[in-house]
């Protein structure tokens, strides 16, 4: 099997578009997968000219002719409807977010139809999203949204650290007040589910992060893992079928996680999740979209619209996010064919 593979041009005013036409440009690549840029033709060459990278582009009519090119010939595109910016880059603009989600939109379905087999996502900005009206938080609600999933989340990935947001992008009042028995009780099953399904775990080790110093230390400091994330642990039993251990002391579990007793950790918030990770390193690391049909992967880095077209950005990150997209389509076609056979 050799993965097709969608690959949205990001955020025109960010690094995406230049990581991903660095790692496109590799012919190593090419020879394992069928890679189709969503993007625009003529902004992504002036791109790949700005920072050096020597990488021939041509424009499809369609996925299918997207992914029938060969290795050896131009990097195909498939041209989006929306205009392409005009915006310099390196802040804010609607237009850059206009075509990062039309882009990520139109990946997402070719997943869903069967015409791709696997999105791998360059980062795009919150605010030049938000800038064009869409409301999403972030990628990961694009792609929920798409496949209308009923559960969905991310789970983010550093070594033996796996990690699934209870809450992703919001401001931190926000995302506490959003906790609540059933939510977490859901995200335990996605937990579960995402160990078993996605990274081939027979009997997933899934803990809850506690939210208070020291997991509340008996109520003396806060009361919300006994009134909430307890109860959530026994509903998930009690519902689904899935006992997480925890509430676990915050500043202890992640640590556990990193030395390989967890197959996930699940984190109440944002910040809770991506300090630690994120103190890992970055070229190892990678989010992956669970409990939905469409395999997303995506590094773990944002847009960086300080340093666009300034030659600085990594692309290292980019490729072992795409290394990985490509071992998972290849594990979720044997587990299918498998499946077909039994």
């Amino acid at each position: 099997m050799i993965p097709r593979v969608a690959v949205p041009q990001g955020d025109l005013g960010g690094i995406g578009p230049e990581v991903a036409l660095s790692i496109l440009a590799r012919p190593a690549l090419r020879e394992r997968c069928r890679p189709l840029l969503l993007g625009h033709r003529a902004a992504l060459e002036q791109i790949a000219s700005e920072c050096g990278i020597e990488l021939e582009l041509q424009s499809v009519p369609d996925a299918e002719a997207g992914f029938a090119v060969s290795a050896t010939d131009a990097v195909p595109v498939l041209e989006l409807e929306c205009p392409a910016p005009q915006d310099a880059p390196g802040a804010p603009a609607a237009s850059f977010g206009t075509a990062a989600v039309e882009a990520v939109l139109r990946s997402g379905s070719m997943c869903l139809e069967g015409r791709a087999d696997a999105v791998v996502t360059p980062p795009i900005h919150k605010e030049s999203m938000h800038l064009a009206g869409f409301a999403f938080e972030g990628q990961t609600q694009i792609f929920g949204e798409l496949s209308n999933s009923r559960r969905y989340g991310m789970l983010a990935c550093n070594g033996e650290l796996r990690v699934l947001l209870a809450t992703r992008h919001m401001s931190l009042r926000e995302a506490l007040n959003r906790l609540e028995i059933n939510l977490l009780a859901k995200q335990i099953r996605i937990a579960f589910e995402a160990a078993r399904d996605d990274l081939g775990v027979a009997e997933p080790r899934v803990v809850l992060a506690g939210l208070n110093p020291h997991a509340g230390e008996g109520g003396a400091f806060g009361k919300e893992e006994s009134k909430i994330l307890e109860p959530a642990i026994e509903m998930a039993e009690r519902e689904y079928g899935f006992r997480a251990a925890g509430p676990a002391v915050p500043d202890v579990v992640f640590g556990e996680g990193v030395e390989g007793k967890w197959d996930v950790v699940i984190a109440l918030y944002h910040d809770q999740a991506f300090i630690p990770l994120k103190l890992l390193g970055r070229d190892r690391a990678h989010t992956l979209f669970v409990g939905g049909k469409i395999l997303r992967v995506s590094p773990m880095h944002g847009a960086a619209y300080d340093i666009a077209r300034s030659g600085q950005a990594d692309p290292e990150p980019f490729a072992f996010a795409f290394d990985r997209a490509l071992e998972y389509a290849t594990r979720r076609a044997e587990t299918k064919q498998g499946a077909s056979r039994s």
